[in-house]
């Protein structure tokens, strides 16, 4: 987890400036001519450049508040060039702060101030920003699509410092995901570019991104020298800290436990004085790891410590591993009740870690269900311009029948009659062509995105105030898959998904997607109503009981599987995602959490959140589970769904649907 949020911070650093930290005086200096100027496009520039500047030192409130003068004075103005960093600006300071739905927003529409201008630059700077954010959101594919789209674009530029800047991010991207060999070739392509650019902050990433990688190979030696290259390099707080730990981390690794310690010592102690909690957790641990070669109390010790601050930050990657190196530490000094406590604590916290990372595992392999749907794509607009190719040629062959008519009447009339009919079947075939080419649109697309992409060519990003979201997933699926053959496998998915379908149109619920076993569905979309929450749920429960059917009668080569169902309701964004192919799809943390209530969900059960309980309450009987801790959120109170309270108003639902 730590790599991943590394990776962001060199991102985002590349896309303010690197130039280095603004001095006071250059921020007087724009402050002055902001309040003394003419609002025209230079007072736009200024505005840009003074909440770059103010966010470099830290100050988000203020860069915000620039940045936003900034965007109203360009709309008035109507300067693309200037809204477009003005939105980036905003985007950067929700970044910072979190508000990534409103991060997608705000540079979704800079990028499209860009294009609408044609400014390549900016268009290279926010594809790679957009890749950011997918990938902190754990997205790697759909980040590895902007970043791959951002180095061309730089390419084209021949811009050494957006090809760096697009470089690492990939190559940190692969080594994340575990492709080593590729992520070096990235990271090494860096190296054309070092002594052209001479920027620290370049060769520090690049120094520590490759010794990462060296690690993870098992190459101690390679990892410990890059990691001390990047030392050498760096006099900056923040990373100092990481690239110790990292540093002392490999001195372990090669049994040079005093020298690691030495170093250990000193990352926590400037991370303690920096207020750098997540690196004081980590320096703690890495000693604890080190002094079980030396001293087990000291050890126990500064494990302990390192429990207390990661249950006080919520880190629990960290506190995964701390009640591992305690319960060792236990074992080694004979205490084996504490051992086994912090046995149990270091498998709950495990294995709660592991069904999270398992199900966004999962859902990456929505690279492949795209790519299909891409081939898809292709061919209708293939088929549309075979359909405009036939209107074109009709309307040549009637022109050329009216002159005909004119010259022999005779000869016209039949010429005519022929033509009628050739008119009527060609008519025939554009109609069933243009018929067939809709519905697959409308088949991958909702109907109104469709209209807006055959329209306009693009669909705009939509948030959605309040959405219900359902997700289902068999439970051990893959335990069986791994024995069926591919015909058997595929005729099951098909039997249940294809009887999900018709219950999602039932109830006018909108399937955006399936992800291996994953289904996933949402109420309220793509017109906003009030009732989602009531028929998701009536949805859901037509699942389950169609689920419990299924194992009483099974059909031919189907296998028979539980099901666990989760529910959420809230805030969405909605689009379309890609430049050649079209996926619809929804982000937030409205999404997320569906998905962890159907993680944390009981075979055959239905598990709502506190936010559509609160909605549903007085309709269906739910049961209280209790707080559940959930990753990321903390403890979170859930309920089971166990039938309907209020009748009535459902038949009012079903009335009312039959109505439209």
């Amino acid at each position: 987890m730590q790599l991943r949020s590394g990776i962001i911070l060199v991102c985002f650093f590349f896309f303010l400036s690197f130039s280095g930290m603004a001095q006071n005086s250059t921020i007087d200096s724009l402050k002055h001519v902001v309040n003394t100027g003419v609002k025209d496009t230079s007072m736009v520039i200024n505005l840009n450049d003074l909440s770059r500047e103010v966010l470099n030192i830290g100050d988000i409130n203020k860069a915000h508040e620039f940045a936003q003068r900034a965007n109203e004075l360009a709309t008035s103005l109507d300067y693309k060039r200037g809204k477009g960093y003005a939105l980036k600006y905003i985007g950067l300071t929700q970044y910072f702060q979190g508000k990534y739905l409103d991060v997608l927003n705000s540079w979704t529409e800079s990028l499209k101030e860009f294009e609408s201008i044609n400014d390549t630059i900016g268009m290279a700077n926010l594809v790679n920003n957009l890749g950011a954010v997918y990938y902190s959101q754990g997205s790697n594919v759909r980040a590895l699509d902007y970043y791959l789209r951002s180095l061309n674009i730089s390419e084209k530029l021949k811009d050494p410092l957006r090809i760096s800047s697009a470089l690492l991010n990939i190559g940190g991207l692969y080594a994340e995901m575990g492709s080593y060999d590729k992520a070096l070739e990235y990271y090494n392509r860096c190296n054309d570019f070092k002594e052209e650019l001479k920027d620290p902050q370049l060769v520090i990433s690049y120094l520590m991104g490759v010794g990462e990688v060296y690690f993870k190979k098992g190459l101690y030696d390679e990892a410990l020298y890059y990691y001390q290259e990047a030392l050498s390099s760096n006099d900056k707080v923040a990373s100092r800290a990481d690239i110790l730990i990292k540093t002392g981390r490999v001195l372990l690794k090669k049994n040079d436990i005093e020298e690691s310690i030495k170093y250990l010592n000193e990352a926590y102690n400037i991370a303690q004085l920096n207020a750098l909690q997540l690196d004081e957790v980590q320096a703690l641990y890495a000693l604890g790891e080190a002094y079980k070669y030396k001293d087990i109390t000291k050890s126990i010790e500064v494990y302990e410590e390192a429990e207390i601050l990661a249950k006080r930050i919520e880190a629990n990657d960290e506190l995964r591993d701390v009640y591992k190196g305690l319960s060792s530490a236990y074992a080694l000094n004979q205490d084996f009740k504490k051992a086994y406590q912090y046995k149990e604590l270091y498998v709950a916290k495990k294995d709660s870690l592991f069904n999270l990372e398992t199900d966004d595992k999962i859902r990456g392999l929505q690279f492949d269900f795209d790519l299909e749907k891409k081939e898809d794509q292709i061919g209708l607009l293939e088929k549309e311009s075979e359909i405009q190719q036939l209107k074109q040629k009709r309307q040549k062959s009637v022109i050329l029948v009216s002159l005909l008519t004119i010259l022999v009447v005779f000869i016209s009339a039949v010429g005519l009659y022929k033509r009628y009919k050739f008119v009527k079947a060609t008519n025939l075939i554009i109609e069933q062509e243009k018929k067939r080419s809709e519905n697959l649109l409308h088949n991958i697309l909702p109907e109104e995105t469709a209209v807006e992409l055959k329209e306009k060519g693009k669909v705009e990003a939509k948030k959605f105030e309040s959405v219900t979201v359902l997700f289902t997933d068999f439970k051990g699926f893959t335990y069986f898959a791994k024995d069926l053959s591919p015909e058997e496998l595929v005729n099951s998915v098909d039997y249940y998904f294809s009887r999900f379908d018709q219950i999602m149109e039932k109830y006018g619920i909108e399937k955006i997607k399936t992800i291996g076993d994953a289904y996933m569905c949402a109420g309220g979309l793509p017109f906003p109503t009030t009732d989602h929450p009531f028929k998701v749920i009536m949805a859901a429960f037509e699942i389950a009981r169609f689920i419990d059917e299924t194992k009483r009668n099974t059909g031919e080569n189907v296998t028979t599987f539980d099901i666990r169902i989760g529910v959420n309701t809230g805030p969405i964004v909605a689009g379309v995602v890609g430049i050649h192919k079209f996926a619809y799809d929804i982000w937030g943390d409205t999404v997320n959490v569906a998905s962890r209530m159907e993680t944390l969900s009981d075979p055959g059960r239905i598990n709502i959140s506190e936010n559509t309980y609160e909605i549903v309450k007085d309709v269906f009987d739910c049961k209280y589970r209790g707080e559940i801790e959930v990753k990321n959120r903390g403890m979170m109170k859930m309920y089971f769904v166990n039938g309907v309270k209020d009748q009535g108003f459902l038949d009012r639902l079903q009335l009312k649907k039959t109505a439209v």
